[in-house]
């Protein structure tokens, strides 16, 4: 069985079953029923419960099922499967491919092995008489059916040398993000702090009190800003396959929406945007950590803030059918094609250029990120010009 699950992984693996007829396997088949002088001849592959035919001539149909396959027996063979009168045999003869169309009587299938030894299908030819191939037509059968096992594996070869180069293409637009992210985001800050050290350490000109002060907050915003962009980072860096670790404890989702609501309710007012949150009157529970909760709910409020410059942001938080966060704007919305991207680690919209408050394109991923370590799950919907719908959906926690 173990045999049989991996050669099934490998045939998937290449990508093949169910692909459109293409040439160079038809010609297979064809040569094969020419040599051969049958009017039957396919390229078979054998999956768990069927055989399907890459090429074949003679057919109408693409498959049967694999109990009925003679190539299920072929490719257990170590060469070339000849059976000269299938009725007159007993493993063949109450065959509904025997009894019944196309009604086979003879059949030879060279079996099609890949790297590794392993038999995905047959190039096979079949007749309606009983009959045998000559020596001549052996050795042509089987160099068939290795030319369409170095045809599939060509084949591979060529996906996984696209998929390979869409990889790169990926890899380098990501870099370019990310250095783009390090340009702006972190010399921005750094070019503020810097400045206002060398008006606050400029002796010729002393600065009143007041001022230096009004100087100093400047410079602890712009820390702060680049202390969050370092945690971002950071924590964009351990997201992977298995997601983020993370420790669960009970939590009341209520209490902890109204806390990210309250620290961002003057940036929503500075912007002149109504901010409203109806904490419900019983507790919301969700098992996860409190940290990365409230890091998610901050991103989701602060792109609500960033993509609306009038109306309003309502927060709601629900336990039917499940603990849900529902974060909704009037704000500018995001286009239909930029919808598959937003998850992308580093991606900025048009939008996100000119927004007042900007970001390095790391909130929705991380966001996605925490949400899933929590076995969640996150539901964006937008419209261009109608604003944005975020719904973070948390499964029930037993306190």
């Amino acid at each position: 069985m173990a045999a049989e699950e991996t050669r099934l992984a490998v045939l998937r693996g290449h990508h093949i079953l169910d692909t459109e007829a293409e040439t160079e396997f038809d010609d297979i088949a064809l040569l094969a029923a020419e040599i051969c002088g049958t009017p039957i001849a396919l390229v078979s592959l054998v999956d768990d419960d069927r055989q399907w035919f890459k090429a074949h001539i003679g057919l109408d149909f693409r498959q049967t099922c694999r109990d009925a396959a003679f190539c299920a027996h072929a490719i257990e063979q170590p060469d070339i499967l000849e059976v000269p009168d299938a009725a007159a045999d007993p493993r063949f003869a109450d065959n509904p491919l025997v009894v019944g169309e196309p009604f086979i009587r003879f059949y030879a299938g060279a079996p099609l092995r890949v790297e590794g030894g392993l038999s995905l299908g047959t190039v096979c030819v079949i007749d309606r008489m009983p009959r045998t191939l000559t020596p001549a037509q052996r050795r042509a059968l089987r160099a068939l059916a290795r030319h369409a096992a170095a045809e599939i594996e060509l084949r591979s070869y060529a996906r996984q040398k696209v998929d390979v180069t869409r990889r790169v293409v990926e890899l380098e637009d990501l870099k370019n993000r990310i250095l783009t992210t390090v340009s702006h985001e972190l010399r921005t800050p750094l070019a503020s702090i810097r400045g206002y050290l060398e008006l606050l350490l400029d002796d010729s000109d002393p600065l009143d009190p007041q001022t230096g002060r009004d100087f100093l907050a400047v410079m602890q915003r712009n820390a702060h800003r680049l202390t969050q962009l370092v945690d971002d980072m950071l924590l964009a860096t351990k997201v992977g396959p298995k997601g983020l670790d993370i420790s669960r404890v009970p939590i009341d989702l209520g209490d902890l929406v109204a806390a990210a609501v309250a620290g961002s309710r003057p940036l929503a007012e500075l912007k002149g945007l109504d901010l409203t949150f109806d904490q419900p009157d019983d507790p919301v529970l969700v098992c996860g950590s409190h940290r990365e909760l409230t890091r998610a709910l901050q991103h989701v409020l602060l792109n609500a803030v960033k993509f609306t410059s009038d109306g309003a942001i309502a927060v709601q938080v629900s336990d039917i059918p499940a603990p849900t966060v529902v974060v909704t704007d009037t704000g500018s919305g995001i286009a239909d094609e930029e919808l598959p991207r937003l998850f992308d680690p580093f991606y900025r919209t048009e939008d996100a250029d000119n927004a007042a408050v900007q970001g390095p394109g790391l909130g929705l991923t991380l966001v996605e990120a925490i949400v899933s370590a929590h076995d969640g799950e996150v539901d964006l919907r937008s419209r261009l010009g109608a604003g944005t719908t975020v719904a973070l959906r948390f499964p029930v926690c037993e306190a």
